[in-house]
């Protein structure tokens, strides 16, 4: 144990606020950690790693500040195998970084660093080691002049060790990169593998890497060259909980504080006796992943097949399968989403609101699973059995891949079964298998692995092209042309134009699409072309229009006049609104647990989405729109007004978990019914919103449910459409009311001929055998005139028969008592009509019915039935 972790024993909560606060001292802005699901970055499928929402001031795009430290909620699946059985792998952890953006460099990173750990941690100083990259002369200097460690102390690695990205410089990708210096904090001789020249360069244990130095200074090129950027950064990483390990005096992450009480929860629950290693293996797992499950769910991510949530859905089935592994029975992991909030409340109390919710949806999540154990296990031993004699590797690797991909059966509860049956999946094929998925799933999703991505969007960036919004106030504006582009290129056109163009203006009352409002369409005019702006998306600072030529063309630098749809923009104003006080309203009816998760407004409709765990009643979805309503006919007016984030929070306006937002913010207040930060366009005055209707309510994720509506003209078309649709069904209803009439009509009087039928029959060794073809006829009355018969003749034998010009349908009957007797039955009756009309039949000894295809056949099958009754009862 270490001698300097003996004596400061800090707690996570108080080494995460004295990183920020020491750097805070430095200059360093505090920003809040993001969200788990990054905003508006197609590149990454979760936040992993501190300078992901610092993308655009690495590029020096938006620099608001030079300085920064955050400690920021990461997510990370590539390394899943090894969690829980090493000291530190994670899929959730915190991971602090302080950052420049063009300001200070390596000196003041390093020395910072090293104050740090020493003065305000108090880490003595020889544990510590340092790591550069071996060509990195600056850092090296800095480590042995500036610092004093001593050189042997400095140890030099290659451009996989300690370059960003790794091995970058041979291997790419393009775009912003630089060396590393690592610091590596030493346990002791006693640790690890004992020989006396043990460096950080061993894998003994001895020495564990607490912090990564990352000097962005070159921007690779597509040729390999490194080109250095004109404003160096700087991007540092250290994990809080490896950190706090230390710290803390402690060989494992698992073993600090804000881990133990989760841990021993789960060892409360345990019935197995399974060896320590092992046990202490899925302990840990456990542990880990309903840190993930919490965060990743109270981020807005909910268990699904797809994308994000179906890493949700992983995580909590392979707890699952764990905890059925310690002898954990019935649901348990959803018991310890109140430990985890209660551990990690101080730093994140929103988790502590959302408590509630978080369970429940893990709840019925892991009651689903638990019910696809209890149908696939069967299914599986069946399918490893029944391979256990050509033991086929491919063959067994598909059958485990097809249960792990189709059903979401963990692979360790796979192998174990496998196991059992002396079988060994093929792990390989299986990878190669699941590789391909995950291909086909990129490539569905669009998420790409580019760490800085040279779409389009990035070009438009690259330009530092700035637009300003004049649509809060204003539907037509004088603007200048900054630049024309087509299919992603910039570019001044000199030939014909097209569709597919797009154009960013100096300033525009369009609206660009976010926040779950789409763009505005229009128009925008110049001397020499005019385009139909058919939408409209914001890019960074940008607002970029996108349409097509309806005549001549657009060039760079020309006077432009810009007009919106002001009809569409006033129909998309009133779904936004509306969709404000829906939630107000929806949260007013099913409770205070109910969170927007996403949204769309158009012209058209509008489309919420938001939590709650059951599929919402007939009378609480009248009550929602009777609210709404009620708002539109009060004619409240709705206010607009700049604020200050923090003093709008403050102030009780709703922002939506997981948003990020800037200093400034726009809040939309509707009387006293809602207050919520939004930057979309709403409308004045309620009344303008005409009318609400909700048209469907539907579940979309466990613990997510939509809501899809429309307001104004748009609803009283469908109310009208509704209106038709009802007075069709009641004429359809009438209509078949009448044709159950005629139908009753007709059995009546197929009934009042029932004695009729019965003396038709042949009498057979003292059985009578009626059958008929009764036309215009259904089963429903062929079986009303069986019973009808049975209940007047007491030993019969019935075959009664219908038939249109496509089949034939029938039934078969035999009275109790000679069903009882087994001479005849009703089932075989059945299977042999149906052989002779070319269908199939079945049922019991005492009734059956079917079908057949040639209805032509049927007088002539029911004449060869009679002779096989006859045949049948001469041997009784």
């Amino acid at each position: 144990m270490a001698r300097d972790a003996q004596k400061n024993n800090m707690k996570t909560d108080d080494i995460r606020q004295t990183f920020l606060e020491f750097f805070k001292l430095k200059g360093h802005e505090i920003v809040a950690s993001d969200c788990l699901v990054p905003k508006d970055d197609p590149t990454l499928l979760f936040t992993g790693a501190g300078m992901n929402q610092f993308k655009e001031k690495f590029l020096g795009r938006n620099v608001t500040y030079k300085r920064a430290t955050t400690s920021q909620k990461c997510l990370r699946t590539g390394d899943l195998e090894n969690v829980g059985r090493t000291s530190g792998h994670h899929t959730f952890f915190e991971m602090l970084g302080n950052f420049s953006f063009g300001d200070y460099f390596k000196k003041e990173a390093i020395s910072w660093a090293w104050e740090f750990l020493t003065v305000s941690l108090k880490i003595e100083p020889d544990r510590l080691w340092a790591s550069v990259y071996k060509d990195d002369k600056e850092a090296y200097g800095i480590w042995k002049d500036t610092i004093k460690i001593p050189e042997k102390k400095i140890i030099k690695f290659g451009e996989k060790e300690n370059f960003w990205p790794s091995e970058a410089p041979t291997r790419g990708p393009n775009g912003p990169c630089g060396p590393c210096s690592e610091i590596f904090y030493d346990y002791g001789a006693d640790v690890g593998c004992g020989k006396a020249g043990c460096t950080p360069a061993c894998d003994c244990g001895r020495f564990i890497e607490v912090w990564n130095l990352v000097f962005t200074q070159f921007d690779r090129q597509s040729d390999g060259s490194l080109k250095p950027l004109p404003a160096k950064n700087i991007d540092t990483g250290m994990g809080l909980e490896r950190l706090a390990s230390v710290m803390q005096g402690v060989r494992t992450n698992f073993e600090i504080d804000i881990f133990q009480p989760v841990i021993q929860e789960i060892q409360r629950h345990i019935r197995s006796n399974q060896k320590p290693v092992t046990r202490n293996r899925k302990i840990n797992a456990i542990a880990d992943h309903i840190r993930a499950v919490v965060f990743t769910i109270a981020d807005g991510v909910m268990p699904s097949n797809e994308e994000r949530g179906y890493v949700v859905r992983k995580l909590i089935r392979r707890s699952i399968a764990q905890a059925q592994d310690l002898g954990i029975k019935g649901p348990f992991f959803y018991k310890l989403v109140g430990m985890v909030t209660d551990v990690m409340g101080r730093p994140y109390p929103e988790l502590k609101a959302k408590r509630d919710d978080i369970a429940q949806v893990v709840k019925i999540e892991e009651e689903s699973f638990r019910l696809v154990i209890e149908t696939q296990i069967p299914r599986v031993e069946e399918a490893f059995k029944s391979m256990t004699k050509e033991k086929d590797a491919g063959t067994i690797a598909r059958a485990a891949f097809n249960f792990y991909d189709t059903y979401g059966m963990p692979y360790e509860m796979l192998e174990d079964i496998a196991q059992r049956h002396r079988l060994e999946i093929d792990k390989p094929r299986f990878e190669e298998l699941l590789e391909k998925q995950r291909e086909m799933s990129r490539s569905k999703t669009k998420i790409k692995s580019e760490i800085f991505s040279e779409t389009f969007a990035k070009k438009i960036e690259a330009l530092r092209l700035k637009t300003e919004f004049l649509g809060y106030d204003k539907t037509h504006a004088d603007a200048t042309v900054l630049a024309v582009l087509e299919s992603g290129e910039a570019s001044l056109p000199d030939g014909k134009l097209s569709a597919g163009w797009q154009v960013v203006l100096d300033r525009t009352p369009f609206y660009g699409e976010s926040g779950g409002q789409a763009g505005d369409r229009g128009t925008i005019e110049t001397a020499s072309g005019t385009m139909e702006v058919e939408d409209a998306k914001k890019v960074g600072d940008a607002i970029v229009h996108i349409g097509k030529m309806k005549k001549g063309r657009i060039l760079k630098g020309e006077a432009a006049k810009a007009a919106i749809d002001q009809s569409a923009r006033n129909r998309t104003m009133a779904n936004h609104t509306a969709t404000h006080l829906m939630h107000a309203a929806l949260r007013k009816v099913l409770g205070d647990h109910v969170h927007q998760t996403g949204s769309l407004v158009d012209k058209d409709h509008l489309r919420f989405d938001f939590t709650h765990m059951k599929k919402m009643e007939t009378r609480e979805i009248a009550r929602v729109e009777e609210i709404v309503n009620d708002c539109i006919k009060r004619s409240i007016a709705v206010s607009k007004q700049v604020k200050d984030v923090d003093a709008a929070k403050n102030d009780g306006a709703m922002a939506l978990f997981g948003e990020k937002y800037d200093k400034v913010v726009r809040v939309i207040t509707v009387g006293d019914i809602s207050k919520e930060l939004c930057g979309g366009t709403h409308v004045d005055n309620t009344k303008d919103i005409g009318i609400f209707r909700i048209i469907s309510e539907s579940s979309i994720a466990s613990g997510v449910r939509r809501i899809e509506a429309l307001t104004g003209t748009t609803a009283e078309e469908w109310i009208s459409e509704q209106g038709k649709a009802e007075e069709l069904k009641e004429k359809a209803k009438a209509l078949k009311d009448k044709e159950k009439k005629d139908t009753q009509e007709r059995l009546k009087k197929e009934l009042e001929g029932i004695d009729a039928l019965i003396e038709k029959g042949k009498v057979i060794n003292g059985v009578r055998f009626i059958s008929d073809i009764v036309e215009g006829a259904n089963i429903d009355i062929l079986r009303g005139l069986s019973d009808r018969i049975k209940s007047k003749e007491k030993n019969a034998v019935i075959v009664l028969a219908t038939r249109d010009d496509e089949k034939a349908s029938f039934i078969t009957a035999v009275t109790t008592d000679l069903a009882s007797k087994g001479a005849l039955r009703a089932n075989d009756l059945a299977k042999k009509l149906a052989e002779l009309l070319g269908g199939s039949g079945g049922g019991r000894n005492d009734f059956a019915q079917g079908g057949g295809k040639d209805p032509a056949r049927l007088d002539i099958a029911l004449r060869e039935m009679l002779e096989i009754v006859k045949e049948k009862l001469s041997k009784s």
